[in-house]
């Protein structure tokens, strides 16, 4: 009877361990989440640029035309130019934070095709960015889909022009387009800062029970 106590043990220790490690994480995620909706991308925002009435309507040929395309058709696109600005070496990363709001036609799944990009003395540089889309959406429910682009670096002071270049919209009547100019690396968040310390945690841990192990 003792040997089998002293087997399950180190089983309840580890397990305690286990369970402390998951109860932080849960606790760090959740003002995590409660506060996803006022991320920041950056140290500063620089400015907000939305879409115009005439570049909108511009968008929104655009889907038409390609709901007529036959299968295999590439698609066409259409961009959008924003106001100028004087971007510094010293304010980079730029990040872009593309917003597109509309309304969903049918109950399902919604999503937009568009890209964000810089133009710099002329030449268009485009930037990766994940796709768009929410799903469950009712018929009529109004939603805000967000594509976040990768942060571009400047070596020197530079005037460059955001753009938006929109290809598709899928169960969705778009409303309204902006696009949020990020100024700065992006601070971390606390649930980012403790995985970061993760495996040197458990490494710690992994030690703390062997040498406990060895007491025994």
């Amino acid at each position: 009877m003792h040997a089998s106590t002293m087997n399950r043990g180190p089983g309840r220790v580890w397990g305690g361990l286990m369970a402390a490690l998951a109860l932080l994480a849960l606790l760090l995620g959740a003002p995590v989440r409660a506060q996803e909706g006022a991320v920041a991308w950056g140290q500063q925002l620089v400015e907000t640029q939305e879409l115009s009435a005439e570049g909108l309507a511009r968008f929104l040929q655009t889907q038409e035309k390609n709901a007529q395309l036959r299968p295999g058709t590439d698609p066409a696109s259409d961009t959008w130019s924003g106001r100028d600005m004087n971007l510094t070496s010293k304010g980079s990363p730029y990040t872009l934070v593309l917003r597109a709001t509309g309304v969903a036609l049918a109950d399902g799944d919604a999503g937009v095709r568009m890209q964000t990009g810089w133009v710099f003395d002329g030449k268009t540089t485009q930037l990766p960015m994940p796709g768009m889309a929410q799903k469950g959406l009712r018929a009529g429910q109004t939603v805000e889909l967000v594509g976040v682009s990768t942060p571009v670096t400047l070596d020197v002071d530079r005037k460059g022009t955001p753009v938006v270049e929109f290809t598709a919209a899928a169960n969705l009547r778009l409303e309204r387009v902006q696009i949020d100019v990020w100024s700065g690396q992006r601070p971390s968040l606390p649930l980012e800062q403790v995985m970061s310390w993760m495996p040197m945690l458990f490494g710690v841990i992994a030690l703390g029970f062997f040498l406990w192990l060895r007491r025994q």
